[in-house]
């Protein structure tokens, strides 16, 4: 936010005596007026309390009322829900035809008049000017950032990555000497490029997500087919378990804007500073393959859940095949709904380490039962499950089977 955005609110507010705020076009709030005229209620008191972290309620409120496509100014139904109990007007503010934010206006029981719409009309087109030169200067700001975290976390060169997190720390735009955490965030399974709307959505997204975190403690970028979160993971609105809290958020916002999409993140090593940020992606990257096929309903990973998947995720996922698996399983796989009780319970042998009273236990199946299957196993197979090469091979065989998309 601008001094010159704050003093045009702070103008406009005066000159009508109503309480005025300024969005921009992803509802994020950038100034509103100091001095309070009339009464206020709880919508805006949370406004200005939480600034940028737009509640998803209120999100869908306004564009229930058309803001995204509005261009006249119009009033959203009053809804006690989300503690809007007075009457507002909203302006969109356009910069030659392209939405570049909103000017909120409390009316209350009184709707402006005539010469106060034509104050406000007026105010519009200054604050559309200031609005496009600040979105100008950020957006280069950001596009700098942006180039210098593609060197820092693509580079291969060691000397480039310095120079990248130098510059970074110096231009102010990340804190130095902090331990760095990647989250990455993929819209798709099949690995194809996003497209212009799911680039948009998912920057915007993104951006928002970091705008929850502290200054200089964070950056956004989205590459060709999946968006990524460089985070300090000294941050403490970032610690614990908010982390996965603000992934999971932020898969969840994703999704209700693109219902075709099936988003996925994973969460990265800590590395030790800037410089070593790219270490953390690649642990991101393996720990969002993982969590496509394994991250519950939330489809979230972190690098420290992957187990053995950290070390198949290494092997490109174009050498990880069907090729990769043992023929006895493939076809006990394939082999219908029998067949498929015997792998659960192959898998439920191996994951206890052999132990037939636990697997019994676990199967909810008398120890004859599971003798039965297990000497099934064995005869379709062709495995020995006494033998500690064959469970392994097999047991490998069937995680890979589950990061290949062979089993749900």
């Amino acid at each position: 936010m601008t001094s010159e955005l704050q003093r045009l609110v702070d103008a406009l507010g005066h000159k009508i005596q109503r309480n005025v705020t300024v969005d921009d076009a992803w509802m994020r709030q950038l100034a509103f007026s100091s001095h309070e005229y009339g009464p206020v209620d709880r919508l805006r008191r949370q406004s200005i309390f939480q600034q940028h972290d737009v509640r998803p309620e209120v999100l869908a409120w306004t564009q229930a009322a058309g803001a995204r496509t509005a261009v006249e100014p119009f009033r959203p139904p009053i809804d006690p829900r989300i503690g809007c109990t007075h009457q507002r007007l909203v302006i969109p503010i356009r910069w030659q035809g392209a939405l570049v934010g909103y000017i909120w206006i409390v009316e209350g029981e009184n709707e402006l008049t005539a010469e106060e719409l034509k104050t406000v009309s007026q105010t519009t087109e200054t604050l559309a000017a200031a609005l496009h030169r600040d979105q100008l200067a950020e957006e280069f700001s950001k596009s700098r950032i942006r180039d210098l975290a593609h060197e820092l976390i693509l580079a291969g060169d060691l000397a480039a990555r310095r120079h990248a997190a130098a510059d970074l720390v110096d231009a102010d735009y990340f804190v130095a000497s902090e331990p760095v955490c990647v989250v990455v965030v993929t819209l798709s399974a099949d690995g194809r490029g996003l497209s212009e709307n799911e680039r948009d959505v998912l920057g915007g997204w993104l951006d928002r997500a970091g705008r929850r975190l502290s200054d200089r403690r964070h950056i956004c970028l989205v590459r060709r087919d999946h968006g990524l979160l460089l985070l300090s993971d000294k941050d403490p609105m970032f610690g614990g378990t908010e982390k996965v809290a603000l992934v999971r958020d932020l898969l969840s916002s994703i999704l209700a804007d693109l219902p075709d999409s099936d988003p996925y993140a994973g969460i990265g090593s800590v590395a030790g500073d800037l410089t070593d940020a790219h270490s953390s992606y690649e642990t991101a990257q393996r720990a969002a393959r993982v969590a496509r096929v394994m991250g519950g309903p939330d489809r979230v990973m972190s690098h420290e859940e992957l187990g053995v998947y950290g070390l198949l995720t290494r092997i490109p996922s174009r050498e990880l095949d069907e090729t990769c698996v043992p023929s006895g399983l493939l076809q006990l796989i394939g082999s219908g709904p029998k067949g498929a009780q015997l792998v659960d319970t192959l898998e439920a042998f191996l994951e206890n380490a052999g132990d037939v009273q636990a697997t019994a236990e676990q199967l909810f199946v008398h120890r004859t039962t599971l003798y039965y299957r297990l000497q099934r196993i064995e005869e379709l197979t062709g495995a020995h499950l006494s033998n500690g090469e064959d469970r392994l091979v097999y047991h490998l065989g069937l995680k890979i089977a589950r990061l290949i998309g062979l089993r749900s």
